[in-house]
């Protein structure tokens, strides 16, 4: 499952559109989402669900139109955390395993996800993708785990680490993947690892054309 924002100004990358402005940053939006849905697709033998906000009838129609292969889902809660979770726990009522991925890793390797859905298969609880940030770039269940998004304070480095806590408190067993990098800043734009996220790497490479 892919979450993600439509892209809109002022609403997505705000960071990079501090440097590079608002135009700019809402096209690496576009960019990386468009390498993120291909990277989901090109995990075979599972369900592609895609959770989008805001929960509008434009945002359903902008990605019905460039994720025709996946199953729509608005978000729904007030924060981060209870979007997250509602989420899960709707789609895990009718799939098991469950694993999601944002827009924000769009080199992320597929192996990685192929991995996550191997570990949860063999019965592993949950399994968590930390960012180098201290975010976690995914998170993968067999089953609704709400704890997991409870006492979170999300956007900051200790994400990933109160996850880990509450995964502990409650006897969870999880597994985590290698770390890997987000897209938040420029400089992180440096880091794209050929040969993934293709048509993010070209709009860089425009970027670099242009001396930016």
């Amino acid at each position: 499952m892919v979450a993600a924002k439509q892209p809109e100004r002022g609403k997505v990358k705000t960071r990079i559109a501090s440097v590079l402005g608002d135009a700019r940053a809402v096209e690496l939006y576009r960019c990386a989402l468009l390498d993120t849905l291909a990277l989901a697709l090109s995990i075979s033998d599972v369900t592609h669900a895609l959770s989008y906000t805001p929960p509008t009838d434009d945002a359903r129609g902008y990605f019905a139109e460039i994720a025709p292969a996946f199953l729509l889902m608005p978000q729904s809660g007030a924060t981060l955390g209870e979007r997250l979770g509602d989420t899960l726990a709707r789609l895990l009522a009718r799939f098991s395993p469950v694993v999601m991925i944002g827009s924000d890793g769009p080199d992320l390797p597929a192996a990685f996800l192929i991995r996550a859905f191997d570990l949860l298969r063999d019965r592993i609880d949950v399994v968590l993708g930390p960012a180098n940030d201290g975010g976690y770039y995914l998170i993968g269940m067999r089953s609704t785990q709400p704890t997991l998004f409870e006492r979170i304070d999300w956007s900051t480095d200790a994400v990933a680490q109160q996850t880990r806590e509450r995964a502990s408190e409650t006897a969870l067993n999880l597994v985590e993947l290698p770390h890997w990098h987000d897209l938040d800043t420029v400089a992180d734009l440096r880091a794209l690892v050929d040969p993934g996220a293709p048509v993010t790497r070209a709009f860089v490479a425009g970027l670099n054309a242009e001396g930016i």
